[in-house]
């Protein structure tokens, strides 16, 4: 930005800071564009499994992290500077974390240029927890530890060079450094690595410089294993692979000699160890790869599975786009398998071959769809497995006809799930019901069969966690079933029940989904929810279903959801405590209840419901401490504890004390009934301090909406495509955020019907001004924003982003970030015409901002990326050229290579600012900049932003 440019806007926020009401704005500041950066919020929570300590990463939104600990119920705490990953060690008694080089410092290593290899590394910290004593270790890239184990943690350096060869990979060397007396073990040319679980053992391929690759011994046979665990001379040329006991630091060579070592395996226990190898030439398209498994038991790794191997299908050969997985008990190794690969045909040159795309009208995917997908689909692989236990066959789960496939019980189960959509992928080019729809078989690993049990099935499926049973709600008579896969037998599990599981809240004209499961039980109960209680279905049938909620939340308006307080654990047990959170439907309040256990006569208790958002809390495993984010719209994010379930709490941060120095806002709930006579809800967001002798501008921002959200905290930051609330209340704007109730066939109507009615309600206070409304929404709320355009004029500046103007060139275009027809969002979903267009074409044609435009008063702003995957771009372009045509006060804003919401910063922070100048314009007077009066020529860009005025 130039200098005029700057000093311009700076004056013209004087400006605005002018215009404010003296009394509201006398004692505090009033948000500007410069406050973005430091702005800070918390990420990945955390507690010691005993409840002493509390860690988070706090983020500034560009500049310099922090993690923080904070010992509960003590002062003690400790701040890692520029600190942005962390992990605990199981023991508790340490903290990981990588710190990044300043912010300054990357910044101006990038301004330069600087060469990925060459700039600011990493650093590792370990910090001990019993008296914040921290070892740093500089020019780290990554590390590692074990789940369950806190012996080692293992890291790697940057000690890279760049690769040249995109065949290449990168080495680094590894280093294991043990905690308990910072011992090192340190293995060199490692291109990639892996702990066991429960950190016992390491295995890690091997790859030396090339220049020492000459003369490379290409069998399998391992070389011998060097005395007492030590790592043979490095001066070995050929690529390995190494099995480690992290226990006794012995070291074992498994494989020797192939070019291409790669998706390590470790079992549970670390006992067992699985990869994939090649010994074909590394630049080869299409290698060919097996599978190797080692024990400590054997000398060295042996082959289990490549092409034509014992079960293996003709033509298909082991994929090394999967990595291998144990089952939890270790005694199966699952893979992935594929069709041969055809390689690139090179008899013809490129400059010879013609480019092009063949478009099938009954291709089941349409082939944008298929490029996007295009990788994806090179690396589909098909589940096998291997017995371990038994003849070591490959037995393949997986086929083209049943492409995916599910096994029971962490792959321990003797069922496994198969099922496909192919047969309905075309329909789901229209049919968001089709997308959802599948044909199913049961699958035993014991007897080594498959029966198919449902064929068009549109359902959400559940495998109990012993695997006897599946359960699934299906959308079409929105009912619970059971399948029983020991003696192949369905039950409805509802059919008695008068209570409804559909989402009560669905409005697109399609089938609603239901309010999903919440967990199984460790009897193999499942739990579902309706739309505020949860229940317990038994899928033997035995039971009669029962609501574990005791119809609290239906008597209450509440709504009552399961939360896990054991993020590992795949059941609720007998005895557990089963933690719930809450949302008041009626007050917008939320918070928890508790069950004293999921099978109890006892109604849930209330432990908290305020005028808060919570997020879900973490427990500590073996304390009843809980450790949750609270704010809401006036009160910043920050860290609070509790142990004694939120009779008292302590708050354990203060990430935005600057919060206070300034003007913000409140946030209120309004009702009113629509136009066509729906009851609704909107938020308003009025300044701090509203004088209510005095008018204030409006802002009237929606998507579909938000009342649910009355509490939620709204950060200022740089706008991706809508209007910041909190920036604008500051500065001294009403902003109204309405709930739109639809009708299928008329989503403008709808809009109008909803949006205008409440304006007008709110109109009737006295500080709203009528004469200064703007509007503004993005996406869907951009479509609804142009269509109430055409409908009325009592919006004195309007802003659209990324806007569909015309829904009959809309609906036969592309979402070219999934390469899908668009034709089912207007059939079935979000734009709720609920008809083709050959159906109802005056539908299409009256939902249509565009051919209405010539109705338009109002200023727009448009805002349409030409690189908008979701709405296409020449949505925005219709739209602007019918004004334009018209000659209609309009601009486009078009970021180029930006997305449908934008990503970069400096992009963001730019539309924020023509935002704030368009709406100051029409509604508080403020001067209209260069771009808005004279536009931005394209023989300035990039050396004038045109802010100035």
């Amino acid at each position: 930005m130039k200098a005029k440019n700057i000093v311009s806007v700076r004056i013209f926020m004087l400006v605005a800071v002018l215009m404010a009401t003296p009394d509201v704005y006398a004692q505090k500041k009033v948000l500007d564009h410069t406050v973005y950066d430091a702005w800070k919020s918390l990420h990945q929570m955390a507690l010691t499994n005993d409840g002493r300590y509390a860690v988070a990463v706090v983020q500034e939104q560009e500049g310099n992290d922090h993690v923080l600990i904070q010992q509960v119920g003590k002062e003690r705490r400790l701040v890692i500077p520029r600190a942005y990953r962390y992990s605990v060690t199981p023991d508790e008694k340490y903290v990981v974390a990588l710190i990044k080089a300043p912010f300054d410092v990357l910044r101006e290593a990038k301004i330069k240029k600087t060469k990925a290899e060459k700039m600011p590394k990493d650093t590792l910290a370990i910090v001990a927890l019993e008296d914040f004593s921290t070892v740093k270790i500089p020019d780290v890239a990554s590390f590692k530890m074990g789940k369950d184990t806190s012996e080692y943690i293992a890291y790697t350096l940057s000690d890279t060079t760049a690769v040249k060869d995109k065949n290449d990979r990168t080495a680094a060397t590894l280093v294991l450094h043990r905690l308990r007396d910072a011992k090192k073990d340190t293995l060199t040319n490692v291109v990639e690595y892996q702990l066991s679980n429960n950190g016992s053992a390491l295995a890690a391929a091997i790859q030396p410089l090339k220049k020492k690759a000459a003369g490379a011994n290409r069998s399998d046979t391992v070389p011998s294993n060097p005395p007492n665990g030590g790592q043979k001379n490095d001066t070995v040329e050929a690529n390995r692979m190494l099995y480690m006991k992290m226990s006794t630091g012995e070291k074992r060579y498994v494989s020797s000699g192939h070019t291409v070592y790669k998706n390590i395996a470790l079992s549970e226990s670390g006992a067992k160890l699985a990869f994939l190898a090649t010994s074909e030439p590394v630049k080869k398209e299409v290698k060919e790869y097996k599978l190797y498994y080692y024990t400590p038991t054997a000398d060295s790794a042996m082959a289990l599975a490549g092409k034509n191997v014992h079960g293996m299908p003709s033509g298909w050969c082991v994929s090394e786009h999967d990595t291998p997985i144990f089952s939890k008990n270790e005694a199966r190794l699952f893979l992935g398998t594929a069709p041969e690969a055809t390689p690139k045909d090179t008899t013809i040159p490129d400059f010879e071959r013609a480019a092009l795309d063949v478009w099938h009208w009954k291709d089941p995917r349409v082939q944008p769809q298929q490029l996007v997908e295009l990788d994806k689909d090179r690396k589909k692989s098909y589940l096998a497995y291997v017995d371990l236990n038994g003849n070591r066959y490959l037995y393949q789960l997986a086929t083209e006809e049943i492409p995916d496939v599910q096994v029971a019980d962490e792959h321990n189960g003797r069922f496994a799930l198969g099922f496909s959509n192919k047969s309905y992928l075309l329909e789901a080019t229209w049919s968001t019901t089709a997308r959802r729809t599948n044909d199913f078989w049961a699958i035993d690993m014991q007897e080594h069969s498959c029966r198919k049990i449902k064929t068009g099935l549109s359902a959400e499926f559940h495998f109990s966690p012993q695997g006897s049973y599946l359960v699934w709600y299906d959308v079409k008579d929105r009912k619970y079933y059971a399948y029983s896969l020991l003696t192949h037998s369905e039950i409805c599990l509802t059919d008695s029940l008068t209570v409804s599981f559909m989402n009560e809240k669905h409005t697109t004209p399609s089938l609603p989904p239901s309010y999903g499961a919440a967990a199984w039980t460790e009897d193999e109960n499942l739990l579902v929810n309706d739309a505020y209680d949860i229940w317990k279905l038994d899928p033997s049938g035995r039971q009669q279903p029962v609501c574990v909620t005791k119809g609290v939340g239906r008597a209450s308006k509440t709504t009552l959801r399961y939360f896990s307080t054991e993020p590992e654990s795949r059941y609720i047990k007998p005895k557990e405590k089963i933690m719930l959170s809450a949302f008041d439907e009626v007050t917008k309040e939320r918070g928890f209840y508790e069950l004293e256990k999921y099978m109890t006569k006892s109604e849930p208790k209330k432990l908290i419901v305020d005028k808060y958002t919570f997020s879900t809390p973490v427990k500590a495993k073996n304390k009843e401490v809980f450790l949750y984010e609270k704010s809401n719209f006036h009160t910043s994010p920050d860290l609070y504890v509790t142990t004694n379930r939120w009779k008292t709490e302590a708050r354990l941060s203060d990430i935005n004390p600057q919060m206070r120095e300034y003007s913000w806002g409140r946030a209120e709930l309004a009702s009113w009934t629509t136009f066509d006579g729906k009851p609704t809800q909107g938020v308003v967001y009025k300044p701090e301090g509203l004088d209510t002798t005095k008018k204030y501008p409006v802002i009237v921002y929606f998507y579909e909406k938000h009342s649910d959200e009355l509490y939620k905290y709204i950060p200022p930051i740089p706008s991706r495509s809508t209007v910041n609330i909190s920036f604008y209340c500051s500065r001294g704007y009403v902003v109204f955020a309405p709930d739109i109730q639809y009708t299928t066939g008329r989503p403008g109507e709808s809009a109008f019907s909803s949006v205008v009615s409440g304006v007008e309600k709110l109109c009737e206070n006295a500080w709203a001004d009528r004469q200064r409304i703007g509007i503004q929404g993005q996406s869907w709320g951009g479509y609804q924003t142009a269509y109430l355009v055409t409908r009325t004029g009592m919006f004195r500046a309007a802003g659209a982003g990324a806007p569909v103007s015309n829904m009959f060139s809309a609906y036969g275009g592309i979402r070219w970030s999934t390469g899908m027809s668009r034709e089912y969002q207007y059939e079935q979903g979000q734009s709720r015409i609920g008809a083709t267009m050959w159906e109802a074409p005056e539908l299409y044609r009256e939902n249509s901002p565009v051919f209405f435009a010539d109705k338009i008063e109002t200023p727009l702003l448009i805002m349409h990326n030409d690189k908008d995957g979701a709405v296409p771009w020449y949505q925005g372009v219709e739209l602007f050229m019918a004004l334009r045509r018209l000659n209609k006060p309009a601009w486009m804003l078009q970021y180029n290579g930006e997305q449908h919401n934008l990503v970069e910063r400096k992009n963001r922070k730019d539309l924020t600012v023509r935002l704030q100048q368009f709406f100051d314009h029409y509604l508080k007077d403020a001067p209209m900049p260069i771009w808005m009066k004279d536009g931005l020529p394209a023989v300035k860009k990039g050396a004038d932003m045109g802010l100035s005025y």
